[in-house]
């Protein structure tokens, strides 16, 4: 019989907060941006994370912000006109997941109500690739920090998904084999190295309902 999932991980971009577009299609922050300032679907992600040195090494504690958005800019910049450019990446500055402590925060649908049932019946966990100080807004700003047992930043603990690593050291922390660990990430590459350390696996892509009925599939409960 195999091991029973005695923990879930979640990502927080994309998973506990809007992020990334493969799990918000049309209403994601880059779309809304994109739409609103005419730029091509698809391009602030690639500026930001997905083809940004800035990036990469601010995800894992090295360079600064100012680095990872000169990357951003330069990156929008060759695509529209360096006027529009600061005027997109200053909105997202304002606005970012995780980051910014303004405005109220915004929650994917149904995950507050899910956190708070599972919390006490299973070790939650939040393991993100995320900028220096997520610790903190999750504190100040989120207020969901309480939620959570351990939080693995990759800005912190230098580690960044889907490095096997950091799935290593996110079961350790807990105190957990990988296969007593359920993950859930909006991205598929992720996704496909938790399986690999052999952590169960759900691809957030059909909201909280579909992440209730793989918790179900996996033998949660929280109900």
């Amino acid at each position: 019989m195999g091991e029973s999932i005695r923990a879930v991980i979640f990502d927080f971009g994309g998973v506990i907060v809007p992020g990334s577009p493969s799990g918000d299609g049309a209403d994601s922050p880059f779309a809304l941006l994109e739409r609103d300032h005419g730029l091509p679907t698809g391009l602030l992600w690639q500026a930001l994370y997905m083809e940004n040195e800035g990036w990469l090494r601010l995800r894992v504690g090295e360079g600064s912000e100012a680095e990872w958005q000169a990357c951003a800019h330069a990156r929008v910049a060759a695509v529209v006109d360096a006027e529009t450019a600061a005027r997109v990446l200053t909105s997202f500055a304002a606005n970012r997941t995780p980051g910014a402590a303004v405005g109220p925060p915004t929650f994917n649908p149904g995950m507050l109500d899910l956190l708070a049932r599972l919390r006490g019946r299973v070790r939650l966990q939040l393991l993100s690739n995320a900028a220096p100080g997520l610790e903190a807004d999750l504190r100040a700003h989120y207020r969901v920090d309480h939620l959570f047992d351990d939080v693995v930043n990759s800005a912190t603990v230098h580690l960044a998904k889907p490095d096997p690593r950091v799935y290593r050291l996110a079961a350790r922390r807990l105190g957990l084999p990988p296969a007593a660990c359920f993950f859930t990430d909006d991205l598929l590459a992720n996704i496909e190295a938790a399986r690999a350390e052999g952590m169960t696996a759900h691809h957030f892509v059909t909201g909280c309902a579909g992440l209730q009925d793989a918790l179900r599939a996996a033998g949660v409960a929280w109900e």
